[in-house]
């Protein structure tokens, strides 16, 4: 009887400790912790700390229990982005489909249809409508008159306006690749996010850093374009009309 009080002693002991073992969590995390039952909790803290070192295999060992003690709706995303990310996509589906009938919300389920495309799943779920784009039609380029002019001799390196436009031109370009390679990195750390509002945010970032990568290369095609145009302009001395209506630029070869 002593042996077995003594046991009950440990374990209750043992219990009480990993609920408070909460050291390095964010008060988020601590949060959540806390909403679960006292048996989930222990199991939760263990699965978070296993998740964060890519001990993907404990994570979901760890997940998987406190889900069945308290199967909360977080509990079940936490659970299938550990088995995605340990490489057991059959059970992520799974679970990630499971998620999708829980009560959340669009951008909740546009992420987690993602997961389930780059698993090889089909969400059963509905679809949200897709936007209809309209195409932006070119405007009509303007007849071009011919125009006498006289051969001049030119200089290109010594064109400072158009060095400058084309200079500015390819930064502004290099800008934009620059972005799209952060957008792309932020993206694939939505995509292993282990909370949902942090994948969310960093892929509120990654849209706006791509397009800010838009942007910044069409700012860098039109400014490096117009540079372009000034050393043709002024190396084969173009001449520009107009009719009241629209300009006319032309080039003489």
């Amino acid at each position: 009887m002593r042996s077995l009080l003594v046991a009950v002693g440990l374990l209750v002991a043992t219990r009480a400790y990993a609920d408070e073992d909460m050291t390095g969590l964010d008060d988020r995390t601590q949060q959540m912790a806390q909403s679960l039952n006292a048996d989930a909790r222990p199991h939760f803290v263990l699965g978070y700390k296993a998740f964060n070192a890519k001990n993907y295999k404990t994570a979901t060992a760890e997940l998987e229990i406190a889900y069945r003690l308290d199967p909360e709706v977080p509990l079940l995303f936490t659970w299938a982005q550990s088995e995605r990310l340990g490489g057991n996509c059959k059970r992520a589906i799974e679970l990630y489909q499971k998620y999708l009938y829980s009560d959340i919300n669009k951008d909740q389920a546009a992420f987690t249809r993602e997961r389930i495309h780059e698993c090889g799943g089909t969400p059963q779920a509905k679809p949200t409508a897709a936007t209809t784009v309209t195409p932006t039609l070119p405007p009509p380029q303007p007849e071009q008159p011919e125009l006498p002019a006289e051969p001049v001799r030119y200089v290109w390196y010594r064109d400072v306006p158009a060095d400058v436009l084309a200079g500015a031109g390819a930064v502004s370009l290099l800008a934009g690749l620059a972005l799209f390679s952060k957008a792309h990195g932020t993206s694939n750390d939505a995509a292993a996010a282990f909370y949902l509002d942090d994948h969310e945010r960093l892929r509120a970032d990654s849209i706006h850093q791509r397009n800010l990568g838009i942007g910044a290369t069409i700012a860098g095609a039109l400014i490096g374009g117009a540079g372009v145009a000034l050393y043709v302009y002024h190396g084969k001395r173009a001449a520009v009309t107009t009719d009241g209506r629209g300009v006319a630029l032309a080039f003489r070869w």
